[in-house]
């Protein structure tokens, strides 16, 4: 009597366990690739910001000394003389704070009139940009 085999072997299932295997495993490193990449910029993140902050609170408390002085009376050239890193030019005081090596909040405070106006307070870049290669564009 022959008997018929039915179904699929031991080897085709095998080979489909190890194809899972593989697929689950190549899941699991992509997945831990991007949690860990992620990481690194939360951290970058975090950094920027409370270098960005402990420079904004120092731009703000020269701001505060700027008004203050100015209310009390003080003149454009001893309030410049006075705080360090304060230009005051065609009255108007302006001075940066550093947040890293690469940006600086940059102030500008109209001291015209009796109450000092904030022109701008910007986050500027103060690095060159040189792209490492020219970008070819298409010039139709």
């Amino acid at each position: 009597m022959t008997r018929f085999r039915t179904g699929f072997g031991i080897g085709f299932t095998t080979i489909i366990m190890m194809l899972v295997i593989v697929v689950f495993t190549t899941l699991g490193v992509l997945a831990l690739s991007t949690a860990r990449n992620d990481e690194n910029l939360s951290d970058k993140n975090l950094e920027f910001a409370s270098d960005y902050y402990e420079a904004e609170g120092k731009a703000n408390a020269i701001k505060a000394k700027i008004e203050t002085m100015q209310r009390a009376g003080v003149s454009a050239g001893d309030i410049a003389n006075s705080i360090d890193g304060v230009a005051i030019h065609e009255g108007k005081a302006e001075y940066a704070v550093k947040v890293n090596d690469k940006q600086v909040i940059r102030v500008r405070i109209n001291m015209m009139g009796t109450e000092p106006n904030v022109e701008s307070f910007a986050l500027v870049n103060i690095t060159d940009w040189n792209p490492s290669q020219p970008i070819s564009v298409w010039e139709g």
